[in-house]
């Protein structure tokens, strides 16, 4: 029995799929700036109703074992279904547009929240970018990248795929295979649940709560 050599299979994924890597990153990447500009661009009454809305809202929010689990849930809700509807995009082979305008989305909430904070609370907002935001998201943004690339390389091969067998055996036959990596990557991404549950609303309530006794 031949030795599956997980190395090389994984070198010659990224080989062939290059050029999807960079499209999607270029996607993601588009959609962080496109949402730090949003914020550059909100008036200050906006920015002010966003910021008194935070403070006031973690000042006065208790966090108990309810809360977590309500924000472990909420990080369950934000993240599965756009993996789902990526995983459904990929046996469309008509998906791969949608599939980047959602890498765009993926950015721009990443580019906006990150943009807030900063602006918002100007040297403390950095490192709350740092210790809250961008942790999760060092496991969410490769993943999605990842998941991204799959689906259109799924969905790039029944499109090429020029045999006589009909699409829906050709797609019955790899289904197996595409949902078990997204599967490995959806468990992948529960480390990010469950910083995002424990740590980021502890972060940012300290740096609010103090953030705002200072400017009192």
């Amino acid at each position: 029995m031949k030795k599956i050599n997980f190395k090389d299979l994984i070198n010659g994924h990224f080989k062939d799929n290059f050029l999807l890597y960079i499209l999607s990153a270029l996607c993601i990447g588009i959609g962080f700036v496109i949402g730090v500009y949003i914020v550059k661009y909100m008036s200050s009454p906006e920015k002010n109703n966003l910021l008194s809305y935070l403070i006031d809202f973690t000042k006065n929010k208790s966090i108990d074992a309810g809360s977590y689990k309500r924000i472990f849930f909420e990080a369950i809700k934000n993240n599965i279904p756009l993996i789902l509807v990526i995983w459904f995009l990929g046996l469309t082979m008509i998906g791969i547009p949608i599939i980047l305008v959602i890498d765009v989305l993926k950015g721009f909430t990443l580019g906006f929240t990150v943009s807030f904070f900063i602006s918002g609370f100007g040297v403390k907002g950095i490192g709350m970018a740092m210790l809250a935001i961008i942790p999760q998201n060092l496991i969410y943004i490769p993943c999605i990248l990842f998941l991204s690339v799959i689906a259109m390389e799924f969905s790039i091969k029944l499109i090429k795929d020029s045999s006589n067998t009909p699409i829906g055996k050709r797609l019955f036959s790899n289904l197996g295979s595409y949902s078990l990596v997204f599967t490995f990557i959806i468990l992948i991404m529960f480390v990010g649940f469950l910083f995002e549950t424990y740590c980021t609303p502890n972060v940012i309530k300290f740096i609010a709560i103090n953030v705002w006794s200072a400017n009192c």
